[in-house]
């Protein structure tokens, strides 16, 4: 009996034939696998490092937002309320823990995080508040602070930190200035902020009337620094320093020559990027004008400082007091902006 043939082999009808198999990455050392890892891990530190402090930072500015637009009572509760919750039942977090929460964490610079908030919050309100008195008359201005007399101490307070890396402080200069006219002169400080030219000179024998939009210091007189509460020529000096706020400028300057005595002197102080126009002209030569028309001579005039510039003027000795016969042409000034800190 023969042998049966040997069974042949079906070929595949498969057409495509498997990829051919890669060959084997080599291995990593394990010391750059380590360092490979250490990178990823610090990365991602960082990342989400930066993302909690722009929530933090957005949480910051939506409360300034309320600030800048709410009554009294819903800027505290904005101020008070953790990021994302109202304070209530709803939020993981009561005020007291979350403050405790935020005052541990470091922010950006070193210091708490609850700081440096309470910082951008009060640089918010103060923006605010500047806008607000630079693009109001004396007299709105005037009520609005009647109304909320604290908003006074929160602009002062602004004030100070955003000029506090002045290489000069106005106020010093009106101080300097005084003290080289006659002793026991009559002075009125119009906007005198925390009245520090009275505490300074009149324990030196001057008199000095401090005036601004509310009682800020012992002896100021809050009002409209267009309707001064002084007779006809009853001062020797006037100062405006930083404190040519308002739409009705003007109208304060008149006032000044008002009460200042023949041959009295004015003082100003002002920031130097509000004299100038749209095109980018100074309208600092029109101001001066304006000064001449209403009976003023310069007599020096400082523009060598990078914040602010001075102007020293002396109402002309066959003038003074009184209103002035015919209106005078007031430049338009623009609003000073300071930085966000």
């Amino acid at each position: 009996m023969e042998a049966a043939p040997p069974a042949q082999r079906r070929k595949s009808k498969n057409k495509f034939k498997p990829a051919p198999a890669e060959p084997p990455k080599p291995a990593q050392p394990a010391q750059q696998l380590h360092r490979t890892h250490a990178a990823d891990g610090k990365l991602q530190k960082k990342r989400r490092k930066a993302k909690k402090q722009q929530r933090a930072v957005q949480d910051v500015d939506d409360t300034v937002g309320v600030q800048a637009d709410a009554p009294q009572q819903r800027q505290q509760q904005a101020a008070a309320a953790p990021p994302g919750g109202s304070g209530g039942g709803s939020s993981p977090f009561a005020p007291a823990s979350w403050q405790a929460l935020v005052s541990s964490k470091k922010g950006k610079g070193g210091g708490s995080l609850l700081a440096q908030m309470r910082a951008r919050l009060q640089g918010g309100r103060f923006r605010w508040l500047n806008e607000a008195l630079y693009t109001s008359d004396g007299a709105t201005a005037l009520a609005m602070v009647r109304k909320e007399p604290e908003l006074m101490d929160q602009y002062h307070e602004g004030f100070r930190e955003q000029t506090k890396g002045w290489p000069v402080q106005p106020v010093d200069q009106a101080i300097a200035w005084l003290r080289r006219r006659p002793p026991g002169i009559t002075v009125a400080d119009l906007g005198c902020g925390d009245a520090k030219i009275a505490a300074t000179l009149a324990p030196c024998g001057y008199t000095v009337h401090s005036f601004d939009l509310a009682e800020t210091a012992p002896g100021v007189v809050a009002c409209n620094m267009a309707a001064l509460p002084l007779g006809d020529a009853a001062v020797d000096a006037a100062v405006f320093c930083l404190s040519l706020m308002g739409t009705d400028y003007g109208l304060f300057l008149e006032e000044a020559a008002r009460v200042l005595r023949p041959a009295g002197w004015l003082w100003i102080a002002e920031v130097q990027s509000r004299f100038v126009d749209d095109g980018g002209r100074s309208v600092l030569p029109a101001f001066e004008a304006a000064l001449g028309a209403l009976g003023f001579a310069v007599r020096r005039k400082d523009t060598s400082n990078s914040h602010f510039f001075v102007l020293e003027a002396q109402r002309q000795a066959r003038s003074g007091g009184g209103k002035p016969k015919q209106r005078v042409a007031w430049p338009e000034l623009r609003a000073c902006q300071y930085k966000k800190r």
